[in-house]
């Protein structure tokens, strides 16, 4: 078991803490990306293009850890995302890692170079406003038409399709049955006087808007400071009933499978790991709604590889490489022509990919942008400081 939990930690580096560098840096470097989109030339604003026989190929793609690089699954013939895009381009693509989204985003505002990247929604407003992106041609994504077309529509910023979404799951309590008796499905059981001790949170300002939608905040994306304020203090108060906060989803896995811990907020990997194992657990479709994220890729604003890039998406976004995510990673993903008889019973279970309406409010929640995220970050180290 040894061996299989390393493999599942390489697996599943993907969504490390999310924490915004201090304004300071982030401001200088967004001057710097400001730049670097002027000095871009006319690639970066349409102008005409080499075909992709002429592009320089060695495809730059800036992803997360442990997930876009390929480090994925042990098989014979081993199966990658990008597989059709190496089989008709001839290229492989080279991996740029980061650990977590915020801390992508401020290397590629500082000048770390790319021609794709792959953030999450909630973050897709500060690329382009960083200069960092361009839209994407549609035409030149032939999987394109089989996307989910409402996923699609979080790719849109200001009326041109930037990200091509393309992997997506779920934010929602995770109990082991053997030692919980629920009252409710509800993220209040995060929160339960009952179980201290054996609580996880995870260590990033989400649990403040965790908080908002428990106490039904009319926008817990965008609370005021008073709000926030009134969050914070809950937290505070109800710090002390959590083992501990976790920064990579597989650490929440290591004690939970070992009981140290018997409830906490989990993606839907953690999910994938129990079912594997056996265990009689729970993830919750919270009466508030499950908080839905998504993840696409963004075209570089100065990229050489334009068609390439288009390629790579392409090949992302094919049957086969949803296939592939969705057994091996337990996330969704936007293709909706799966055949979902080749999936184990286990995922489309905890995906509740047999329900498409599970993806529309009031049953999911989208993780949303934060106007204010250094905001939320102050109050946040003011309840780890507590």
């Amino acid at each position: 078991m040894r061996d299989l939990d390393r493999l599942l930690a390489e697996r599943f580096n993907r969504r490390g803490f999310m924490r915004l560098a201090g304004a300071s840096g982030v401001g200088a470097a967004l001057l710097a990306a400001c730049r670097r989109a002027e000095d871009a030339g006319p690639r970066a604003t349409g102008g005409e293009r080499p075909s992709i026989e002429e592009e320089p190929g060695n495809l730059q793609v800036f992803d997360w850890s442990g997930y876009g690089n390929g480090d994925y699954y042990p098989r014979e013939e081993k199966q990658f995302l990008w597989s059709q895009y190496q089989r008709e381009t001839g290229d492989t693509p080279e991996f740029i890692l980061y650990e977590n989204d915020s801390a992508g985003f401020t290397k590629a505002v500082s000048g770390t170079s790319f021609d794709v990247v792959h953030p999450c929604g909630y973050r897709y407003r500060d690329w382009v406003d960083a200069g960092l992106v361009q839209p994407f041609d549609t035409a030149l994504i032939p999987n394109f038409s089989a996307l989910n077309p409402s996923l699609m529509e979080q790719g849109v910023v200001d009326g041109q399709q930037y990200f091509v979404p393309v992997d997506w799951g779920f934010i929602a309590p995770l109990v082991n049955l053997d030692h919980v008796e629920p009252n409710e499905q509800s993220f209040g059981i995060l929160f339960d006087e009952r179980y201290g001790g054996r609580i996880s949170w995870v260590d990033t300002v989400n649990m403040l808007y965790i908080a908002g939608i428990f106490h039904q905040v009319p926008d817990p994306f965008d609370m005021t400071d008073e709000e926030l304020a009134e969050m914070r203090d809950f937290l505070i108060a109800k710090k002390s009933l959590v083992r501990f906060m976790w920064n990579q989803s597989f650490d929440f896995w290591q004690a939970f499978k070992s009981e140290e811990v018997w409830i906490g907020y989990a993606w839907p990997d953690t999910v994938g790991y129990a079912a594997n194992r056996g265990m009689n657990y729970l993830y919750m479709e919270p009466k508030e709604g499950l908080v839905t994220w998504v993840c696409g890729m963004g075209l570089a604003a100065d990229t050489q590889n334009y068609h390439h890039s288009h390629a790579y998406v392409d090949s992302w976004a094919s049957e086969k490489a949803a296939e592939f995510l969705m057994a091996y990673y337990y996330y969704g993903h936007a293709n909706q022509e799966v055949d979902l008889a080749k999936l184990p019973e286990g995922v489309v279970e905890a995906l509740y990919l047999d329900d498409p309406s599970i993806l529309e409010p009031p049953r999911s929640i989208p993780e949303s942008y934060i106007p204010r995220r250094d905001v939320y970050d102050q109050y946040w180290q003011e309840v780890l400081a507590a």
